[in-house]
């Protein structure tokens, strides 16, 4: 019977247009290179401003419940810090780190650092630029001559390598992916030769060279800066041609798996996943290339050489703020940020007010702190289109986080965050393992009847996973069994009386933007329940409330 209530429910559509403005505040002076804040002061944001940082920044937002001092990730340091300052401890938290050699899966092991690590934002952004610059555990073939597990292997040093680089450089990103054993496996860039061992020239592989064009840094279609395509006679212009690709793949040529030693010509060395891969010269192209905008190659460099004229040529293109810095917001914020909102944060990517092009710590300030994310609800002139639908891993790690969940592995005999990993595979997100290059949906898939809106979450919402997401909250709160494998959320944290309950869950889990008809409906709902039966009438609240298209839509 519960299955069927809310199958009303959990039909997401855009949003539920919330009951009114944000309250203007006193603007609040910048760090360089933002300008004045005009939704709420940063320093002294309301519970509801910090509700929605928490879902931005973190894997759902949760109460200290009595913890003293409150924890960093909590509503309550939000409130007494700042954003500013949640934000400037977020950068310094302790890192996680993945282990290909643990028990636990990665998958396991994500979900496990979501629920309990203090690096928050880190893993938020890590796990955006996952999405962006994708390897597959599934790519990485298992070599049956060794006795370590390479996928496993390879997967959790270049998280770690997302991880570490999630504040730095995208710059040095840029080389630290591309020279990544995983990566050279995943898109074939080691063993990437241009002769045959009889010294032939050949063509080398360029499918690593069209992704880190097409997918990682620029897009197929030139952009204006505030993220619009560029369009010439109704058409939009391409980023990059055929030729350019194949320049590409030329200039990279040459790279292999690390080794005492480069292979003879033509040969390639054997897969390992302990360092980057290091450049041969003797199968590297060293002719001149034509790459972007009438540049060319040194000719005669090496690959080392080589390899820095290209990445320089892709990082200083204008294409490369605009395309990636709408995506951060799109996984961080919303799925439609404004012309305005893209165009502030690519003015950081260019200068981060210090002269350095590139800095994603202060990119990452700059989405947060900006005013279409911040105050207590969206921006009036962003009611329509602001939000995103919450994938799979959030939906779950969300649901967790706010019912002050823990995973217990029970003396290591469960694995509850492999649990989490599988909730999350049946509604469409298996983490690490995106089915393609293109990860687990597009950035650019359409909204359905949206009218032109982006809504990239929904590409892997149909039936089955609309289902799914039902079927999950269902099992973590209602099945035993969820306890016993080791996922425990507190129901006790809820109010009883329904009253009470239906106006915590308005308060805390919608930022006090429950719609009247949502809360008349968890009213009658939980009012129908016997008044002895305090934990069904939780259990149904929450159900009731995790299912509606105002939860769905992270806003």
């Amino acid at each position: 019977m519960i299955r069927r209530i809310t199958l009303s429910l959990v039909v997401c559509t855009l949003a539920c247009v919330p009951e009114g403005p944000p309250n203007p505040d006193t603007p609040q002076p910048q760090t360089p290179g933002q300008q004045t804040q005009r939704a709420e002061p940063l320093d002294t944001p309301s519970e509801p401003n910090a509700l929605r940082f928490l879902e931005q920044a973190t894997f759902g937002p949760r109460l200290a419940h009595g913890v003293t001092p409150p924890p960093g990730d909590t509503v309550e340091h939000v409130m007494a810090v700042g954003i500013r300052q949640a934000i400037t401890e977020q950068f310094a938290a302790p890192r996680s780190t993945y282990d290909g050699l643990a028990t636990p899966d990665l998958g396991s092991q994500f979900f496990h650092h979501a629920i309990h690590g203090q690096d928050q934002l880190r893993q938020r952004v890590a796990f955006a630029l996952s999405q962006i610059m994708v390897v597959s555990q599934n790519g990485i073939p298992n070599l049956m001559s060794t006795p370590e597990p390479e996928p496993r292997v390879a997967m959790a040093s270049y998280l770690n390598l997302l991880n570490q680089r999630a504040f730095g450089d995208f710059r040095q990103l840029m080389e630290d992916v591309t020279l990544h054993p995983a990566m050279g496996t995943y898109l074939d860039l080691a063993n990437n030769k241009a002769f045959k061992p009889n010294g032939q020239a050949i063509a080398p592989n360029e499918n690593y060279a069209r992704e880190l064009l097409q997918l990682f840094t620029l897009g197929l279609h030139k952009l204006q800066e505030n993220g619009e395509p560029v369009v010439v006679s109704q058409n939009t212009v391409p980023v990059y041609t055929e030729a350019q690709v194949e320049a590409f793949a030329h200039t990279l040529s040459g790279w292999t798996y690390a080794a005492p030693a480069c292979p003879a010509i033509g040969r390639s060395n054997p897969a390992t996943y302990a360092a980057p891969m290091m450049g041969c010269a003797v199968n590297h192209d060293s002719t001149s290339r034509e790459l972007l905008r009438g540049f060319w190659t040194t000719p005669g460099a090496g690959p080392r050489k080589h390899l820095e004229e290209a990445l320089d040529n892709i990082f200083h293109d204008p294409n490369l703020p605009p395309f990636v810095c709408k995506q951060l917001i799109q996984h961080l914020v919303t799925s439609n940020p404004s012309k305005e909102y893209v165009q502030d944060v690519v003015n950081v990517f260019k200068d981060n007010g210090s002269g350095q092009r590139g800095d994603l710590r202060a990119v990452i300030r700059r989405i947060l702190q900006h005013d279409e994310a911040r105050g207590a609800t969206p921006p009036p002139s962003q009611l329509e289109t602001f939000g995103h639908l919450r994938p799979p891993a959030l939906h779950v790690t969300t649901l967790v986080r706010g019912l002050n969940g823990t995973l217990d592995t029970f003396g290591g005999t469960q694995d509850p965050g492999g649990l989490l990993n599988q909730w999350s595979q049946s509604m469409g997100q298996h983490v690490p393992r995106p089915p393609s290059v293109f990860s687990y949906y597009p950035p650019n898939a359409p909204a359905p009847g949206g009218g032109g809106l982006l809504g990239p979450e929904f590409a892997i919402l149909d039936t089955a996973t609309i289902t799914a997401r039902a079927n999950v909250t269902h099992d973590l709160l209602f099945r035993p069994a969820t306890a016993t494998k080791g996922v425990l959320v507190d129901l006790a944290i809820l109010p009883a009386a329904p009253a009470d309950l239906v106006q915590w869950l308005h308060r805390y889990w919608l930022h006090g933007t429950m719609s009247a008809p949502l809360r008349q409906v968890l009213f009658d709902a939980v009012s129908q329940l016997d008044a002895q039966d305090t934990v069904r009438r939780k259990q149904l609240a929450v159900y009731l409330t995790s299912l509606s298209p105002e939860f769905q839509i992270q806003r």
